[in-house]
């Protein structure tokens, strides 16, 4: 079994990786809510926590390919990687509202991340640049997939005209094809930083 992820924090926004799915509500297609455990430490001693984590028609649901999916198609046992917002309801187990949710089985990869600074972005073909953060003298060029998303500081959509040279994103994306230059990926959610 894969070990747990931890919370960390992305800007304003909270993100999970690796986090196991317990339980699944689904009110819609689109709306309910996953209950995830992830680890957390405390007192040098590593424990399980539990999260809620509620999905509205704001929340993008997606699966390793980067397809949006039904909130339905997740299951127990699976697992997820997740930006949600960093105000909770302190219930039982603690509550936040999920921006993205990526879920995958055991034996399946999670979708690619990257947190860089935009260096160019072109808006009729809806591509933009990123420095390489693995390599500062090449760039990567995303491609926005059809139903790509661009959310802003506050996990609220915003359109891709928001983006400009100099802001700092997190792009969550398909692998990096390094045999071109600049490395290319398709872009699938952009959290702005």
């Amino acid at each position: 079994m894969n070990e747990l992820g931890t919370i960390t924090q992305m800007g304003r926004i909270l993100q999970v990786n690796n986090a196991m799915v317990t339980e699944v509500f689904t009110r819609s297609r689109v709306t309910g809510y996953i209950s995830i455990i992830y680890t957390q430490s405390v007192q040098d001693e590593t424990i399980s926590e539990p999260l809620r984590l509620n999905a509205s028609f704001y929340t993008d649901v997606l699966n390793p390919s980067g397809q949006h999916i039904c909130l339905c198609d997740i299951q127990e046992g699976m697992l997820v990687d997740a930006l949600f917002s960093p105000i909770m309801e302190w219930r039982i187990p603690p509550q936040a509202n999920a921006y993205l949710i990526v879920a995958r089985e055991y034996d399946e990869p999670s979708l690619h991340s990257t947190t860089a600074q935009i260096t160019e972005v072109d808006m009729d073909n809806f591509v933009f640049y990123t420095y390489d953060p693995d390599n500062p003298d090449n760039q990567i060029e995303f491609n926005i997939a059809p139903k790509a998303t661009v959310r802003d500081k506050n996990g609220y959509p915003v359109p891709f005209r928001t983006l400009y040279p100099g802001l700092l994103v997190n792009v969550v994306h398909s692998e990096i094809e390094t045999e071109v230059i600049p490395y290319r990926a398709i872009a699938f959610h952009i959290q702005i930083l």
